[in-house]
């Protein structure tokens, strides 16, 4: 079973009790800076798997975390680093790892990420910044507890993210960072080609002296397979995107009214108990915030059942924001918004679900949002 790196990232950040202060730096309002740091680092963890999925990019990585390797972990000192808001050393540090792990997709990811968090472009920047170091820590860190920085063992280690981060990652951000194709096909060919290329590896040190020459080979077949998966197969697919005439013909005909003059009215649309768009936007947020928030808190039996009281007042809140009278050109707006909360909670529920009792606990009491949510969302 792949290791989480999300999972490992997230347990560094609330283990150092820093994302309060990593909100505070980059300018988050209290209580969003943990679903806003959730949407953040599957983008930063995607940016490495595309960056080791190609000989030359595993090799600058290898040599990225020995030179880490060399220096004290920022693991173990998160606080000071963060301390500091907008001038922090941590800041300052992801300035100069994001154009490495972003490429020139950044200004793509930050485009949607503004729209998915409703942040600012400066706020999304820092928070990435932000984040990057830890996230670089993290891997590095695992990467030499699976044996060192070899591009081979990267390949493996982030090669293994792929179903996790699919999952993890919303379309509109897989499409901008080239990784559409993120997924078990591509997760399970870069395992089995790292697992014949060790097998390889063996049998060539134990039966001949010039037995190096084949885990080379077994390896460079791992960087192309990987290569064609995570990085070809999107090259490939440009041209056939824009050569059919049909598209091109019917292309107008898609689009026979255009959202953006809509937007304006929507200040105006008649909501549920006469909020404005942005005032549904701050009651969901903290609904959702106050579900994952309680969710957190869980970890047996008797804890769900301490859960339950707050539970109920979360989704008591959401089910009196009558989403379903919602017009349709609010629902379409509210979509982008929606979808980061609903995987969350949904990722949290999924976990607690596995441990006995709880499900038969937590499922009579959100069940109806769940539901409602996904009806919303698609």
């Amino acid at each position: 079973m792949a290791i989480n790196l999300m999972d490992l990232v997230k347990t560094a950040i609330n283990t150092s009790g820093v994302a309060d202060q990593i909100g505070s730096a980059v300018g988050l309002e209290k209580g969003k800076a943990s679903s806003a740091i959730e949407a953040a680092i599957p983008v930063l963890l995607g940016g490495l798997v595309k960056k080791a999925a190609t000989p030359s990019g595993a090799s600058e990585l290898s040599n990225i975390f020995k030179k880490q390797d060399a220096e004290p972990s920022i693991l173990d000192n998160l606080g000071s680093l963060v301390s500091g808001g907008a001038n922090s050393k941590l800041l300052g540090l992801g300035a100069s790892l994001l154009p490495m792990l972003l490429g020139s997709s950044q200004a793509s990811i930050v485009s949607v990420l503004m729209k998915l968090l409703g942040l600012g472009d400066k706020s999304v920047l820092s928070l990435l910044g932000a984040l990057a170091p830890i996230v670089m820590g993290v891997v590095g860190k695992q990467a030499k507890s699976s044996g060192g920085f070899d591009p081979s063992i990267l390949t493996n280690l982030l090669g293994g993210q792929s179903n996790l981060l699919s999952a993890a990652l919303p379309s509109e951000l897989k499409g901008v960072m080239g990784l559409a194709d993120l997924g078990k096909a591509a997760g399970d060919a870069v395992s089995s080609a790292a697992r014949s290329a060790e097998k390889a590896a063996e049998k060539a040190v134990a039966s001949s002296p010039l037995g190096w020459i084949l885990p080379l080979v077994a390896l460079a077949a791992l960087g192309f397979l990987a290569y064609n998966f995570m990085g070809g197969k999107k090259e490939e697919a440009k041209p056939q995107a824009k050569a059919p005439e049909v598209s091109s013909a019917t292309a107008p005909e898609v689009k026979p009214a255009p959202e953006v003059p809509a937007l304006p009215d929507l200040s105006a649309l008649e909501l549920p108990g006469g909020m404005t768009l942005d005032d549904l936007k701050k009651k969901l947020t903290g609904s959702f915030e106050g579900v994952a928030g309680t969710l957190g808190t869980i970890t047996d039996v008797e804890t769900a059942k301490s859960a339950v009281v707050k539970l109920e007042e979360a989704a008591k809140a959401y089910a009196e924001l009558g989403m379903e009278k919602l017009p349709a050109a609010a629902t379409t707006t509210l979509v982008p918004f929606l979808k980061p909360y609903f995987e969350t909670v949904g990722g949290l529920l999924e976990k607690l679900y596995a441990i006995p009792g709880v499900k038969e606990i937590v499922e009579p009491v959100l069940g109806p949002m769940v539901a409602s949510v996904a009806k919303l969302v698609g």
